[in-house]
């Protein structure tokens, strides 16, 4: 403050005695808050800038030392805000528009994170249940493989209610799969998952037939299926149904070495590269002879079987040609083919489609 003596001697107010602490609170409280600086501040009371930077030391360190509840402290505030009863000020709206603008762009940005949040989150939860879906269908692929093995008649695809109740609880004991999320995966309702123990405690009621099944498979020299094997016990006086005879022979490995001759077909495959489609299933014709369908029917008479090949107009549904024989061969084609484009005239060149 040598500068207020230098440029104004006797202006100086100069203080005598110590500061009120209600004054040294206002001094600080408006350093504090940035409304005024430490050297004005002290300029006010008449003592060094030093001293009022001290109060606010001393003030800041007894403040945390002390703890001052809510509605001390609201009455502070309003104190150092509203000095010697002094109204509170009104903010202008052109200084109060910048502020909120702020602060309505900040809640846009915090909702479009939220949102992006939302997003991930719900993203992260859809392949937590993609992976839990993928762990329990590999653990009942597992579970079937240890049940049924890998032998020729195990059938993964075809098991009992026994079987599935076994691989449920087999597999449930798996860290992260329970019985309850393999139920519809496996196919068993929740009733008969928990028949199913007394069931299998009770008494088996198929035990007496396996070997009998055994035996007359073992008589076949492994070459019967289960129909033959049905008709063997039939002819023993057992009287079972052919799928019970099934389920046992499959349940048992029991499958022959030769499989059942197919039935014949003279069928030898395409000779030629397919044509296009060029119908793709439009079967309108706008004048005559302009699309032609046609194929091979077959009839059982008592004299035997028949053969119709017949060639149809799709502008009335009329037949064009056809022939009949006894061999579905190229030659009944061929013969159908020759007699429908004896009909044609100059200029006419149908499509013909085949099935």
């Amino acid at each position: 403050m040598a500068w207020i003596d230098e440029l104004a001697p006797g202006q100086r107010k100069l203080r005598h005695g110590p500061v009120p602490e209600e004054l040294k609170r206002r001094a600080v409280a408006a350093v504090a808050s940035g409304r005024m600086k430490s050297r004005e501040a002290a300029a006010g009371l008449g003592v060094q800038a030093a001293v009022v930077r001290n109060w606010k030391r001393q003030m800041l360190a007894k403040s945390r030392e002390e703890p001052v509840s809510e509605t001390e402290r609201g009455k502070a505030v309003a104190r150092a805000g509203n000095p010697a009863g002094a109204r509170p000020a009104v903010p202008n709206s052109s200084d109060a528009a910048g502020p909120a603008d702020a602060l309505a762009s900040m809640q846009r940005k915090v909702e479009e994170l939220q949102a992006r949040l939302n997003a991930l989150d719900a993203d992260v939860e859809r392949q937590r249940r993609e992976k839990r879906e993928l762990d329990v269908e590999i653990a009942i692929r597992r579970g079937t493989l240890e049940l049924l093995g890998k032998g020729p008649g195990a059938d993964p695809e075809n098991l009992t209610s026994r079987e599935k109740a076994i691989l449920v609880k087999q597999t449930s004991e798996r860290p992260g799969v329970t019985a309850k999320s393999l139920f519809d995966a496996v196919g068993i309702p929740h009733s008969t998952y928990h028949y199913q123990p007394d069931a299998m405690n009770g008494p088996d009621r198929d035990a007496w037939l396996p070997p009998l099944v055994e035996e007359a498979f073992e008589n076949s020299e492994k070459r019967y299926g289960y129909k033959r094997v049905h008709l063997e016990l039939k002819g023993m006086g057992i009287t079972v149904s052919a799928k019970r005879v099934m389920r046992l022979m499959t349940k048992h490995g029991m499958v022959p070495l030769h499989k059942s001759a197919k039935r014949y077909s003279s069928y030898k495959g395409e000779l030629t590269k397919a044509p296009k489609n060029l119908v793709n299933r439009d079967f309108h014709a706008e004048r005559p002879n302009m699309l032609w369908v046609t194929d091979l029917t077959e009839f059982s008479i008592p004299a035997g079987k028949a053969y119709l090949s017949p060639v149809i107009d799709c502008y009335d549904g009329m037949p064009v040609a056809w022939t009949i024989g006894t061999s579905p061969n190229a030659e009944l084609a061929n013969g159908m083919l020759t007699d429908a484009c004896s009909t044609l005239k100059d200029g006419e060149k149908p499509i013909i489609h085949s099935d």
